[in-house]
């Protein structure tokens, strides 16, 4: 089986985690892979060391962020994906795949070229597009999330929640829910010394989808109530968001306890170091840093919304609070400072169910079920 993979990016964000964990388990399996990708990046050395073939096609995302969206600049895109499809095309026949898997939802190109070059596409959805990034499809998301249906064989979502949220757009059979695999990264012990006090960590692109504002709400409420805690900011975003989060610390008269770290390639040491983590997204599609503190055995306090509230059990590997109710999350971080048996015992068992659940060998064999169905159903 040999199959195309198309990139949104040569990056190493979540999604290309996600692609790069399942070239591996692929690899492992014998499955041959081959990889286009728009331009250069860290995520090309990643392919060469699997010795995954690789090549460059400057195809755009068919995707605005929401406040550049000049109709210029939407038809460009539109006509650069469509023309950009057929070189495409033509590779994946020189490669002689078997079937053409698109990993996000942000690049129509792959769609297109395995239609002209008549192999089956597989569409790996990993975003909701404005709901947590912003992005608004250049076709509108009624159709283009209807063409995503119509283009595959299958439609792969990383959550259940993403799954519903392009449930009226696809047809119900074509969607299946697909965990992704989450290999821990390295954290050095040696990274930050032992805090003097309590510690919360939140880590995230700095945006209000992200919940920010509503973790320094809910820290500002628990120091009144007279408790020593602090919040690190992990993460970088728009300079006038970030600017609205330092003057809302200030506000607060938290800038002794709320601290900007700013962008961290691997933030795994700052959440090993930390008391509690915080996932305040309001709609996460799935939440590889969530899995990433539960197997480091932390205690997350998260949202019940989106992919946060798939992967925690609230009571059982973590607490969930509601959405937008910051004095909700202020009373459970109070509750975890107060009783730090409950903080061990939650991170140990969060720690057990996420190294059951979300392994490479599983990630992959689950894939290769699919992908083997897709192939048999053609040939049938």
């Amino acid at each position: 089986m040999r199959i195309c993979f198309i990139s949104h990016t040569a990056g190493r964000g979540g999604a290309e985690f996600a692609l790069l964990e399942l070239l591996q388990g692929l690899v492992a399996e014998g499955i041959d892979c081959k990889v286009f990708v728009p331009k250069t990046g860290p995520l090309l050395e990643a392919l060469n060391c699997l010795g995954i073939e690789w090549k460059i096609v400057r195809y755009p995302r068919w995707v605005g962020v929401a406040r550049h969206r000049l109709m210029s600049g939407r038809v460009l895109r539109l006509i650069k994906t469509l023309l950009l499809a057929i070189p495409m095309a033509r590779e994946i026949e020189k490669w002689q795949c078997d079937i053409v898997f698109s990993n996000t939802a942000t690049i129509g190109a792959g769609a297109f070229a395995a239609l002209l070059s008549r192999r089956p596409h597989i569409w790996h959805l990993h975003e909701f597009g404005y709901l947590d990034h912003n992005f608004i499809f250049d076709l509108g998301k009624r159709r283009a999330s209807r063409l995503i249906g119509r283009l595959s064989a299958v439609v792969i979502a990383n959550s259940y929640a993403v799954a519903k949220y392009f449930a009226p757009y696809i047809e119900p059979n074509k969607v299946r829910v697909i965990y992704q695999a989450v290999t821990p990264r390295e954290s050095p012990h040696d990274f930050i010394s032992g805090n003097q006090f309590f510690r919360c960590v939140i880590v995230g692109t700095l945006n209000a989808h992200k919940g920010q504002e509503e973790a320094i709400t809910a820290v500002s409420e628990v120091v009144r109530r007279g408790i020593d805690i602090h919040l690190l900011v992990v993460g970088e975003g728009r300079r006038c968001f970030t600017a609205a989060l330092l003057q809302r610390v200030k506000d607060h008269g938290l800038e002794q306890r709320v601290k900007f770290y700013g962008y961290a390639e691997n933030p795994m040491p700052l959440i090993t170091a930390g008391d509690l983590m915080l996932m305040c997204s309001r709609q996460e599609a799935f939440g590889r840093v969530t899995v990433e503190a539960m197997l480091a055995g932390k205690v997350i306090i998260g949202s019940n919304s989106g992919g946060t509230a798939e992967l925690i059990q609230d009571g059982g590997t973590g607490l969930l609070y509601s959405a937008g109710n910051p004095v909700d999350l202020a009373n459970k971080i109070q509750y975890l400072y107060e009783n730090p048996k409950e903080r061990s015992r939650l991170g140990t068992a969060a720690r057990i169910w996420a190294a059951d659940r979300f392994t490479q060998d599983r990630y992959a064999r689950e894939v290769i079920n699919l992908l083997s169905d897709v192939l048999a159903k053609r040939k049938a």
